[in-house]
């Protein structure tokens, strides 16, 4: 009898609204949820109580974001007077005619996605004082550790992982972008060290080894809290990174951000967002069925290797010199500085 679920033409100014997306959804599917949160400060004048439930870990993505009562996730009180609960949207289904994600949110709630503005199909992010002041506490230890001062040199940062194996570039080419990236600014590699990560054609932690072993090449890899990854991110010059949370922080915060896809189409993703998308890496021509939408398994019967696929096709089509063409595109637009101690 508590249950009402949120439907296009309910007024929620005054009201309150539970909003829950499924708990093992990542940091990426908590971002998609930003695009109609500030949808519903907008028609609702900024006064609908939105609490959002979230792991707290993952959670803290949203944290000091206004739309949200409390400007963080909790459980709230017991009733509320309508409930959006999000299992999945149409990320986790392999339909060759798949909705952009923001589209298949919107139609949830019984909109037509045509009538919403994209300027809420797009992720948000915000940060506070708190998080600068720990950036700078970062880039301390930073100057500290390799004598780079990322206050007033530019830097780029790199997410070379992902949550699944099939959306992950092999560890090989990964090594040799950063390696030509450092050639130009400090290169920030960031990811997780404590949970399993995808093994492509080397295992993470080797991957991490030979990173140690990388002139101009910051390892901050198990160094960084979300809230700490965000200001990071957001005071890059540029991000490198996979279809994974990252990209989805660098859109919110609109750093550029130069993504690499393989299984997915980034029009689910970032169709609405051109800056984006322009600087989208797909070798879709390197797999007849991409994109096959597969999310966390190879889907044997339609990949060219069949049972011995163990990188995605497109994946390892990844051209390095297209990648160093999309970065042109970003330097060009803020102005390319090669820092002194590069020089020498």
């Amino acid at each position: 009898e508590y249950y009402n679920p949120l439907r296009a033409g309910h007024s929620i100014a005054g009201a309150r609204v539970l909003v829950n997306r499924n708990q093992d959804r990542g940091i990426g599917d908590l971002l998609f949820m930003t695009g109609p949160l500030e949808f519903f400060r907008h028609v609702s004048g900024g006064h609908a109580k939105v609490h959002f439930y979230a792991q707290s870990s993952r959670g803290l993505v949203l944290f000091n974001n206004p739309a949200i009562s409390f400007q963080t996730t909790l459980a709230g009180p017991l009733h509320y007077n309508y409930q959006w609960l999000v299992g999945s949207v149409t990320e986790c289904v392999e339909e060759p005619d798949q909705l952009n994600v923001y589209d298949g949110l919107y139609r949830q709630l019984g909109f037509n996605p045509g009538d919403i503005d994209i300027k809420f199909k797009r992720p948000y992010a915000y940060l506070n004082q708190r998080d600068e002041d720990g950036l700078f506490q970062f880039y301390r230890k930073i100057f500290d550790s390799y004598k780079a001062d990322l206050r007033r040199v530019p830097y780029y940062v790199v997410a070379p992982s992902a949550a699944a194996s099939l959306r992950v570039m092999p560890y090989s080419n990964w090594l040799k972008v950063i390696e030509m990236l450092a050639e130009r600014r400090p290169v920030v590699v960031i990811g997780q060290d404590n949970v399993r990560v995808p093994t492509t054609d080397m295992t993470f932690g080797e991957f991490n080894q030979k990173l140690g072993q990388m002139s101009g090449v910051l390892n901050a890899i198990g160094a960084t809290t979300v809230r700490l990854l965000m200001a990071l991110v957001k005071n890059a010059r540029c991000v490198f990174t996979m279809d994974s949370g990252t990209l989805y922080i660098a859109q919110a915060f609109r750093t550029p951000a130069i993504s690499i896809w393989g299984s997915h189409d980034p029009g689910v993703r970032i169709g609405y967002d051109p800056d984006y998308m322009d600087l989208a890496v797909w070798p879709q021509e390197m797999c007849q069925q991409s994109p096959c939408y597969a999310y966390a398994n190879f889907p044997k019967h339609k990949c060219p290797r069949g049972a011995q696929q163990g990188i995605c096709e497109c994946l390892l089509g990844v051209d390095r010199e297209a990648v160093l063409k999309k970065l042109d595109q970003v330097e060009k637009k803020t102005g390319f500085v090669l820092p002194e101690f590069l020089k020498k």
